[in-house]
């Protein structure tokens, strides 16, 4: 069973663009983080700071509201395809370059799309059977709830809250190297990785978890300073047009820049720490 020391996975993550940074920085920073937001920009921006747009019927929000949903499936798509891009010159360094990986980044992409939209699915309805459970004694009650209604049902939010916290942290180590697992072996099939994934972090899962939760408290600073960037943003300008919003897209972006190199390097570092490169024979 495949056993990992943390601090070797991140000498990995660490390490993990030295080789061909020029290539890595395209597909992460080109592809990943600049196309969308130029999209962004030029097509999102643009109605949301139009004053017709803006002061128009619901047919014509509901036309902003899909084109914003479009954009954002389309910047899904581009950043995930730079994330196997990426994660494919690194794991098998010389083999690819950076046009024909993000080909394959492009390809990989679509699977993984539908299978994160399952994932979301699934927890969206554990999260509401939880915390409808949860509340449905209050809701049932009929007429004005009374303390013990409330402070027992709110006691069974703050219980099941936890729960689930802790059941996506766990899976979220289980299913860590799944992407990388189909990058290092130019693989189209998730199913598969998945299950290769689920084997190689057995023995080393709670380790993985506590990994996590030292990465979450840094994302949750970079957040805090990226939260707190955009409140003064909004203050600066009380109309939309007035720069605020291209301020906090190009923002975002900056932010987005290491949180990228993040999402790709500590997967690769957690999937090379626990011997990943041999798994081959799985897709064979």
């Amino acid at each position: 069973m495949n056993r990992i020391s943390i601090s070797q996975a991140w000498a990995y993550t660490t390490s993990f663009f030295s080789d061909q940074h020029p290539n890595h920085a395209i597909a992460l920073i080109g592809v990943g983080v600049a196309v969308p937001t130029l999209l962004n920009l030029l097509l999102g921006g643009a109605a949301v700071m139009d004053p017709a747009m803006m002061a128009s019927g619901a047919a014509s929000m509901a036309a902003m509201g899909g084109t914003m949903f479009l954009l954002g499936i389309i910047g899904f798509l581009l950043q995930l395809a730079s994330y196997f891009a990426s994660w494919r010159m690194g794991l098998v360094p010389g083999q690819e370059n950076v046009g024909s990986a993000l080909g394959y980044g492009l390809v990989a992409s679509l699977p993984v799309l539908l299978i994160t939209v399952g994932f979301v699915l699934v927890f969206g309805i554990i999260f509401a059977l939880l915390f409808g459970g949860s509340m449905m004694p209050l809701l049932m009650g009929g007429g004005a709830p009374t303390d013990s209604q409330a402070l027992g049902s709110l006691g069974m939010v703050f219980l099941a809250l936890p729960v689930f916290l802790a059941a996506a942290l766990w899976l979220s180590a289980r299913f860590c190297v799944m992407a990388p697992v189909m990058a290092a072996n130019r693989s189209y099939n998730p199913l598969t990785a998945l299950g290769e994934s689920w084997r190689m972090t057995a023995a080393s899962q709670w380790k993985i978890m506590g990994y996590f939760v030292l990465i979450a408290i840094v994302i949750g600073i970079i957040s805090m300073i990226f939260g707190l960037v955009f409140g003064i943003s909004m203050m600066a300008g009380n109309e939309p047009g007035s720069g605020a919003i291209a301020m906090v897209t190009i923002v975002g972006a900056l932010v987005g820049i290491p949180v990228a190199y993040l999402y790709v390097g500590i997967p690769a570092g957690i999937y090379k720490a626990l011997g990943g490169g041999n798994t081959s024979e799985v897709f064979a």
